[in-house]
């Protein structure tokens, strides 16, 4: 956990947004917080599992979506610590790759947010919105470049494509 901790201080960016997606970074002070009905429960008690479905021991949470409230979590079982993400509220967690390590998936928060000027979530696109679509194809591959995933990322801008027709 502590060099998760340590890369996490590296980023120092706690919000990035990108249309109406966005990401929440956990800091320092919180980290142990944020488990809480993940790995703990309020009382302390362990939530975790050894089955599938069940949330893993070796799951850290260090965000979470700022739309919908799903988790980014880190593998601290796997030496990359690769960062994943699962749809909350689920009994069953099924974990998505977002990145195959920890230190590209901050890279890829830098990345974005160096794209948007964004400091919260966009209702509505506005003339600060990525909106061309050749432009947002380059950013999806560079995203997937950076990641080394591409199923996450092609959904996270086919999601802002639709954001933006609605």
């Amino acid at each position: 956990m502590h060099e998760v901790i340590n890369k996490l201080k590296l980023l120092n960016i706690k919000e990035v947004f990108f249309g109406a997606s966005g990401f929440n970074i956990v800091d320092e002070s919180s980290i142990n917080k944020l488990q809480l009905g993940y790995s703990i429960d309020p009382d302390g008690n362990d939530l975790t599992g050894m089955n599938e479905g069940d949330w893993q021991d070796s799951w850290v949470v260090i965000g979470t979506d700022t739309e919908v409230g799903d988790p980014f979590f880190v593998d601290i079982s796997e030496l990359s610590l690769p960062v994943y993400t699962a749809m909350h509220g689920n009994e069953y967690w099924e974990p998505e790759l977002v990145a195959t390590s920890l230190t590209s998936f901050l890279e890829l928060l830098s990345y974005l947010h160096g794209l948007s000027e964004q400091n919260c979530p966009q209702i509505t696109p506005d003339e600060s919105t990525i909106s061309d679509f050749n432009k947002l194809s380059s950013i999806q591959t560079r995203l997937q470049n950076i990641s080394g995933e591409d199923d996450f990322w092609e959904d996270f801008i086919e999601q802002h494509k639709e954001w933006l027709e609605e």
